[in-house]
């Protein structure tokens, strides 16, 4: 995949029927407090902004949305990545098929190799899915979650530093996906017996906050009077093209 060359959303259901899971009590205590909608948009700009095409920042920002709503912070993750891959040619992290993905570059965006998961998802019926060493593995739990949906049938997924289970709809943890560097192992499961709680607000951590905001400002572009003249820019600032 090349660095500029865009990719389409996945056709997945995000709102099929699933079994009810039983719900930890976590809370995200001691968190800036955002709305769902400001943790879409933000995760959106900073990777547009980190020289995304357009489908991919659309998943990211699906992704932090899908994450904060079962209560995990998904900002850290997301600011790991983009300072990883800023100014790279994207193609050097995105995954090539094989017994195990993995990417040319010798780590793997776990937003691109998300978009593979879901082009591929009918495939986890007959065997496991394997990547090599991955960033901020956290952001690929959305795109299992959105696999399992898709295929109607419960998922694992597993790293180094643990692992975690899903139906779609609820998300179980176990360990801590971080910014661990592992490979990646996405394969149907048995019954998921517990899920974090759903949560309607986001608490990220500042320090992520504001790093995602300084890549989300790069698709900020005031234009110059005349350039208004003829079109350019928004109402808002926001450069579009």
């Amino acid at each position: 995949m090349g660095a500029h060359q865009d990719v389409c959303r996945r056709a997945i259901s995000r709102r099929p029927r699933f079994r009810k899971l039983r719900r930890l009590d976590l809370s995200g205590a001691g968190r800036v407090n955002r709305s769902l909608n400001e943790v879409e948009t933000i995760a959106w700009k900073a990777a547009r902004g980190a020289g995304y095409p357009w489908g991919i920042a659309e998943e990211a920002a699906a992704a932090l949305r899908w994450l904060a709503g079962r209560g995990i912070d998904g900002c850290p993750a997301l600011a790991s990545l983009l300072e990883r891959t800023d100014g790279s040619n994207l193609g050097d992290f995105s995954p090539e098929p094989g017994n195990v993905w993995s990417a040319p570059g010798g780590v793997l965006c776990p937003l691109m190799a998300g978009a593979a998961l879901s082009d591929h998802a009918r495939h986890l019926r007959q065997c496991a899915h394997e990547f090599g060493r991955m960033a901020s593995p956290v952001l690929l739990l959305p795109f299992a979650g959105w696999a399992a949906a898709r295929i109607g049938v419960n998922l694992q997924v597993t790293w180094s530093g643990g692992s975690s289970f899903t139906d779609g709809e609820g998300l179980a943890l176990q360990g801590d996906p971080g910014r661990d560097l592992g490979g990646v192992k996405v394969a149907v499961s048995g019954a998921v017996s517990e899920a974090r709680p759903g949560a309607r607000r986001a608490y990220p951590e500042s320090r992520a906050w504001d790093r995602l905001g300084e890549f989300a400002c790069r698709v900020h572009a005031p234009a110059s009077e005349a350039s208004r003249r003829l079109g350019a820019g928004g109402a808002d600032g926001i450069d579009d093209d």
